[in-house]
């Protein structure tokens, strides 16, 4: 009798194990605890679309009209038709002091009106055109027609009531505006990035 005994069959051999094969499995990462499930914010609401028109291209910023802008279009809209007014008067004073000023009353309501005519359907008077400036509704970014632009024009009495200092807000006002404005609630902006900003509509 042998006295060897019996070896353990070897991985391939008959009767001997075979492992199996490894596997490809990952296991998932592990998940935040604290984190929220997909879709359980919803996401946050688009800006409010602002009251002003964007700023054009080389525009200040805000797209508002500087003062001096501003001091330019007003000297060419009231200055210079001021003194051809004043020589048509003195003429007229010649003949009689009562039509002189009856005169002068009625061409100093009608530029205003004229103006306020412009304001209303373009935004732009000669001189604004020139100043490359534009009034605008502070609410919607458009012109505000022709009724609100003579009332916005005859406004500007109140910046003149207290001794002209309603013309000079735009300097520190944070909107640049003068008291018409804030009544008629109109800014006025740099319009200069506009192809036809220089054009004079004269009606």
């Amino acid at each position: 009798m042998s006295d060897q005994y019996p070896t353990t069959p070897q991985p391939g051999e008959p009767g001997g194990y075979t492992p199996p094969p490894a596997s490809d499995f990952t296991p998932p990462p592990a998940s935040d605890p604290y984190a929220a499930p997909p879709g359980a914010y919803p996401p946050p609401p688009a800006p409010a679309p602002s009251a002003y028109p964007p700023a054009p291209a080389g525009a200040s910023a805000g797209a508002l009209a500087e003062w001096p802008m501003r001091a330019l279009g007003g000297l060419i809209d009231y200055v210079v038709p001021s003194i051809v007014f004043s020589i048509i008067t003195q003429v007229l004073a010649n003949v009689s002091t009562t039509l002189s000023s009856a005169v002068s009353f009625v061409l100093s309501i009608g530029l205003y009106v004229y103006l306020g005519l412009l304001v209303g359907k373009y935004g732009v008077t000669p001189g604004k055109a020139i100043a490359k400036i534009k009034v605008v509704s502070e609410e919607t970014g458009g012109v505000i027609g022709v009724g609100p632009g003579i009332a916005r024009q005859f406004a500007h009495i109140v910046d003149s009531l207290i001794c002209l200092v309603g013309w000079l807000f735009p300097l520190w006002d944070a909107k640049k505006q003068t008291l018409a404005d804030k009544i008629m609630k109109t800014v006025a902006i740099n319009n200069s990035a506009d192809p036809e900003a220089g054009v004079i509509r004269w009606s």
